[in-house]
């Protein structure tokens, strides 16, 4: 199908123009990042919508009338050509062109209208949803019920077109998560896009923006959407992007330290540590996802990755799992069939005798992640994203503990832990890599010390 080029597109927004006049979806989401070039894609497939389809209606919504004012109605009036709009009524903000199709911007409006009677009676054959993120759920479904509702000679396919930037609200839950694990309708489709893959961003602005905040740069520059804003109900209080999260690579002349979490879904995780002068620092992660999630599978995919290392190889983890295995031969558990896949590397096990307490050692990490307690650093690699995430994500219970609520596979039916796993392995690294820093805060006597930090606190001193 021809399509008259309204804009210098790029490879992405093509993507995403494909999509729309493929006929294949009902519903198409694109976005993820700023200045991704989310909205001139969507006003451009909405333009070229009103060519093909003479007397259609398509209406524009965001979250009030004075943001479309503000932001997209001066996008629109860069992208659309003069030539084809017949009038443009402002007190109606509604734009008819030469064929008698027409775009109408909408503002949602929620607080003064909860009933959404603006939207009854609406007919029109579609809508752009700018900013899906900033809108009701049930606005969105009342737009499903109205997209279509405008009868024509030519009639297209019902359609919605959302642009968005990552959240924690009901668009993650109903599209980003249902998309990350490929459990969409199939008339539904999500396009994420990055500040990168629009070539025409100046490098300068492209350099000015890692001066953001992390949280921030992660979110709305990397499209990171599974970073939760902190609340103040974390488990890791004190855990910080900027401080906490560097680069950190595997240096060979140091020895590895690999901490386990006895799991298989989502995952069996296994972290990869080096020590050195009391940093820890977390350099990689093998998540073994089913159905190589596995002891056997995890292992070799660890000699995949450090098939020459030499320089020595500590095991760490959760030792609850030191119990025999029934389903194993005699005298077989957990750590033994671990110790048995990487008897090459002379590994030297380091697991405790029982787990700290969730509570105890949560405490002792937080004043670590704080203030560096006992001369004690940690730090993640910058290219672990689900350890970053678990990190950022656990959440607290009311008995301080660490919150194990459950998901539930809609695929698979499977109910699992989604975070937690990657810090926990962490957690009995350091109570045990770190015995003596920890019993000697579990003695208390650290009184002088918490008493030097609560009048740092204070007086503003050392605050993340």
């Amino acid at each position: 199908m021809q399509k008259q080029v309204l804009f210098e597109s790029f490879p992405k927004q093509e993507q995403f123009l494909e999509a729309v006049f493929s006929n294949n979806y009902n519903f198409i989401m694109y976005g993820g990042s700023i200045r991704g070039g989310k909205t001139f894609a969507g006003l451009g497939a909405l333009l070229l919508l009103c060519k093909m389809y003479p007397k259609s209606k398509w209406a524009i919504v965001r979250s009030t009338l004075q943001t479309l004012k503000l932001n997209t109605i001066p996008s629109f009036t860069k992208i659309c050509p003069n030539s084809f709009i017949k009038k443009y009524n402002q007190e109606m903000q509604t734009v008819t062109f030469q064929n008698d199709s027409q775009i109408i911007f909408l503002g949602e409006n929620y607080v003064d209208d909860k009933e959404l009677n603006r939207f009854k009676g609406l007919e029109v054959n579609g809508f752009l949803l700018e900013e899906v993120n900033e809108l009701q759920q049930k606005t969105f479904y009342k737009c499903i019920e109205r997209a279509g509702s405008n009868i024509i000679d030519k009639q297209p396919k019902p359609l919605i077109l959302a642009t968005c930037n990552p959240t924690n609200n009901w668009v993650k839950e109903l599209i980003y998560n249902k998309w990350k694990t490929d459990t969409l309708p199939n008339n539904w489709l999500y396009i994420p896009s990055k500040i990168t893959d629009n070539p025409f961003i100046p490098a300068d602005y492209l350099e000015s923006l890692k001066s953001m905040p992390r949280y921030e740069y992660e979110v709305f520059v990397e499209g990171n959407w599974d970073l939760q804003e902190r609340t103040g109900a974390e488990f890791y209080k004190y855990f910080s992007l900027d401080k906490h999260v560097k680069e950190c690579h595997y240096e060979p002349s140091l020895p590895l330290h690999i901490s386990w979490d006895e799991n298989v879904n989502p995952y069996l995780p296994c972290g990869i540590f080096q020590i050195s002068n009391k940093q820890v620092r977390l350099i990689n992660t093998i998540l073994g996802i089913n159905p190589k999630n596995t002891i056997k599978d995890v292992c070799n995919e660890f000699k995949r990755l450090y098939p020459a290392h030499n320089s020595g190889l500590f095991i760490y983890g959760d030792a609850t799992s030191q119990k025999e295995d029934v389903k194993q031969q005699k005298g077989h558990n957990f750590f033994k069939l671990i110790q048995n896949e990487l008897i090459d590397y002379k590994p030297i096990m380091r697991v405790g005798k029982s787990n700290p307490s969730v509570v105890m050692r949560g405490n002792f990490f937080n004043t670590i992640l704080f203030s560096n307690f006992g001369g004690i650093e940690f730090i993640i690699n910058t290219d672990l994203k689900d350890a970053i995430q678990d990190f950022t994500n656990t959440k607290e219970a009311s008995d301080g503990s660490k919150d194990k609520a459950k998901v539930r596979d809609s695929k698979s039916g499977i109910s699992y832990q989604m975070y937690g796993h990657i810090s926990d392995l962490t957690d009995y690294l350091i109570c045990e890599a770190f015995k003596n820093e920890y019993q000697t805060y579990q003695r208390g006597d650290v009184t002088q010390y918490v008493r030097k930090i609560g009048n740092q606190i204070q007086t503003g001193k050392n605050r993340m």
